[in-house]
């Protein structure tokens, strides 16, 4: 018999944060449906009436942890894919590198799976997740290839009816690596260069 973690006594944006990880966890592991307070106040180690302090229900607290999770990941990108001076190309391939490292090499892929499989049930934080955050990144990957088609880089310009595919290696990695991972491996690295070789024209003295 599992015995519940010890209560503890945290400062504020401790047990916050508490709350948050207990919560990826509890989520990752019953999904959000079936997902209970009490099983996160649990897992976190304080009692149920604690997390109603800091979220008054669990859209709240999974709306806090898209926030926190994925904020600080695109306000990274915006420094990046905003600058006009870089080359598409590199900027591309730099924001592919942040997501690998910051969130596909991390808990929060259990995160974009979540998304993924659950956001059809609950239009309100599908609603949230897309207002706070895909939009802004949608944004921002459009800005990048619309000066790859001035500086005529693209191989095509349909993609910039379809900036949403950018995102088709990461997805798939997560998705992979949920299901098929005991098959095979994904190799994320070979998944990112390929997009960027299907998106982008050949430099001048490169091998088509």
């Amino acid at each position: 018999m599992n015995t519940p973690p010890k209560r503890r006594t945290l400062a504020p944006e401790a047990r916050r944060k508490a709350i948050l990880d207990a919560a990826l966890a509890v989520f990752s592991e019953k999904g959000f449906a079936n997902a209970r307070i009490e099983d996160i106040a649990r897992r976190a180690g304080i009692g149920k009436g604690t997390v109603y302090l800091y979220f008054p229900d669990k859209e709240s607290l999974f709306k806090s942890l898209i926030s926190d999770a994925l904020g600080p990941l695109l306000t990274a990108a915006h420094a990046t894919l905003d600058e006009p001076d870089l080359d598409p190309r590199e900027t591309l391939a730099i924001f592919f590198e942040m997501v690998k490292t910051e969130v596909l090499g991390t808990e929060k892929r259990d995160l974009v799976l979540l998304m993924a499989m659950e956001m059809r049930n609950f239009p309100e934080i599908a609603e949230f997740y897309h207002e706070n955050i895909i939009r802004s990144g949608l944004a921002l990957i459009l800005g990048v290839l619309e000066r790859a088609e001035r500086r005529g880089a693209l191989r095509s310009s349909k993609v910039l009816k379809a900036p949403q595919v950018i995102f088709a290696p990461a997805l798939l990695s997560v998705i992979w690596d949920a299901n098929f991972a005991r098959f095979g491996d994904l190799d994320l690295d070979a998944a990112f260069g390929f997009y960027l070789d299907t998106l982008f024209k050949p430099a001048e003295g490169d091998t088509p």
